[in-house]
């Protein structure tokens, strides 16, 4: 890693049309370049010297705007909103009934965690956005810890991945060999673990870039008319 940055530090130096906007409050005394501003100008670099393959066009499109970023803020809104209402979310019912769960064949329905989380529709606040992360590094400010908000994005992709898997996973609990709905139950409940933890990380990621917190009600918080959703047996 020593070498890699050495080379990249060397590369950036040649280049300065590489570095990011804040250079001049980032440069050490002999002219070096700060870590923090070798590590903005790494994946720039890296494409240049041949090491990395191109970006994808949804990766090239500069700096998010306001509104991009506040849809990590509703995001964060709607993740709490699943949390807090966890067992109603995650039930589905026989459209129409009253009376006690199991007589109106209720079942646990994990996908709608996905919905939450961001794997359903391009729509979703939370559709990927470990892109918007990245994209939005240039906005972290000088005073802020710049290896802390890029592990906040490596821990983001896993756990938001973890949880989808657990969801996915639960929802085919019982139809699996020797499953059964202690299998769904199981697997739903490791995905709230991963969603707690997905929600943790993204208000991480909030408080170091400054973004306001939303207040989402109900029916926005959902992704989907609940009316709907929890009746669509």
């Amino acid at each position: 890693h020593t070498m890699l940055v050495s080379i990249v530090a060397c590369h950036l130096a040649v280049q300065p049309g590489l570095r990011p906007p804040r250079h001049a409050a980032q440069t050490l005394p002999g002219g070096r370049l700060a870590r923090r501003e070798v590590l903005l100008g790494v994946p720039a670099a890296l494409s240049m010297l041949g090491l990395v393959p191109p970006l994808p066009a949804s990766a090239k499109s500069g700096v998010p705007s306001e509104s991009e970023l506040a849809n990590l803020a509703k995001g964060y809104s709607r993740l709490q909103y699943l949390l807090g209402n966890w067992e109603a979310l995650t039930t589905v019912c026989i459209k129409g009934c009253v009376g006690e769960p199991e007589q109106c064949g209720c079942i646990r329905d994990p996908v709608i965690v996905q919905s939450y989380m961001g794997f359903k529709s391009m729509n979703d606040p939370l559709f990927k956005a470990d892109q918007l992360m990245i994209r939005a590094q240039p906005l972290v400010p000088a005073d802020k810890d710049l290896d802390e908000y890029t592990n906040a994005i490596d821990r983001w992709t896993l756990k938001c991945d973890a949880a989808n898997i657990m969801a996915y996973t639960s929802s085919w609990g019982e139809a699996n060999p020797g499953g059964g709905k202690s299998e769904v139950e199981r697997y739903l409940a490791k995905s709230r673990a991963e969603v707690v933890e997905s929600a943790e990380i993204l208000k991480t990621v909030i408080d170091i870039l400054g973004i306001p917190e939303t207040k989402a009600d109900a029916l926005a918080a959902s992704g989907v008319t609940r009316m709907e959703g929890n009746q669509r047996r």
